[in-house]
């Protein structure tokens, strides 16, 4: 058995090569990095062993703001791992994988790999495509030409090139999408759309934008909301509907008693429009570069990428209709299961 581990920031997301086992653990190392050892990993051994011949690991954690630095960050999550799985193979920027060993001389080699695991597998069968996987947190935008991948390989240069934008379906705050909305005000009398400016308070994320649309359920809606200190031992009334559109009212400074629930579904629909658009100015500088006309997504968000392949007329290819949703929004975990699979047979 084949083991892949994508150890993010929020959440840690398990699958093995075979797709037998997946799974997506909500553990926030940034409020406690104990959990990752003490909890997540731990249970996995219990799940998994004795039959596991070997673990791949990719992380994202490390940039999580307990760690001084991204090196500090890498080598937490490797003694993390390697003192719990003692056959665990790191997967480094050069697309190998590597012995914990090698992750001590060289650490950052090692920071922010789980698209590259992601790239890595389906540019092995989609050779000229743009791969976007958009996340809970974060969208990739990765040019594979020739079945090479052109991206850059760390974070910040990513970002400054498009390939990589900060923002996915979940844990967004919608304060830093959008800085005005249209809003019926129906405080004044309900004369019509007026723009209004909104607060940079914490108070709604994206997970209440596509809850609110019916592109979630209450079950996809896996982080904390902002608000969750209020709803203990309430968790199902925290993530209803209902909830999701008083959070967004709020982000106007009012409630759904002051603009109603179609105007908070408005907020919503103009967050899902800035996401879109983000995507598509992605694609299209990727495009300016490489002239790809073949956009393959991944993650719970796939239906961002699709509208945005639509728009710019350019064939689309979701993965959940080839591996199923579940391995679609577990991707790296499974890609980098089985590129250790192909490894393993290969020797």
């Amino acid at each position: 058995m084949f083991v892949g581990i994508d150890i993010g920031g929020a959440n840690t997301k398990v699958a093995t090569s075979d797709a037998r086992f997946v799974d997506s653990i909500y553990a926030p190392l940034w409020k406690n990095n104990t959990i990752l050892y003490d909890v997540v990993l731990s249970e996995l051994k219990k799940e998994f062993e004795p039959g596991i011949e070997a673990v791949g690991v990719v992380m994202t954690g490390e940039l999580c703001d307990c760690f001084a630095t991204k090196r500090e960050g890498v080598l937490h999550i490797k003694s993390a791992v390697s003192d719990t799985f003692k056959n665990a193979k790191f997967f480094d920027r050069m697309c190998t994988f590597k012995s914990s060993s090698y992750v001590d001389k060289d650490p950052l080699s090692f920071a922010a790999t789980n698209w590259l695991a992601s790239a890595k597998l389906v540019s092995e069968q989609y050779k000229n495509a743009i791969f976007v996987d958009v996340g809970s947190t974060t969208t990739d935008v990765i040019p594979i030409v020739g079945g090479e991948i052109k991206a850059k390989r760390t974070d910040f240069e990513r970002l400054k090139y498009g390939e990589l934008i900060y923002s996915g379906i979940l844990r967004t705050n919608v304060a830093t999408l959008l800085k005005k909305v249209k809003v019926d005000d129906e405080e004044d009398g309900g004369e019509g759309e007026e723009e209004c400016k909104i607060s940079s308070e914490l108070f709604a994320i994206t997970a209440d934008v596509y809850l609110a649309l019916g592109y979630l359920n209450e079950g996809d809606y896996s982080c904390e909301s902002p608000d969750s200190y209020a709803f203990a031992g309430r968790e199902k009334e925290e993530k209803s509907r209902v909830s999701a559109l008083r959070r967004l009212a709020r982000v106007v400074c009012s409630d759904l008693e002051g603009i109603g629930d179609n105007s908070a579904v408005g907020i919503a629909e103009q967050v899902k429009n800035v996401q879109v658009q983000e995507l598509i100015g992605s694609i299209e500088k990727i495009n300016e570069r490489y002239g790809l006309r073949k956009l393959v997504a991944a993650g719970t968000g796939d239906f961002i990428a699709k509208e945005a392949a639509e728009s710019l007329n350019i064939n689309f290819l979701s993965l959940s209709s080839v591996y199923g949703k579940r391995i679609s929004a577990t991707f790296p975990a499974y890609a980098v299961a089985k590129l250790l699979e192909q490894q393993n047979k290969s020797v």
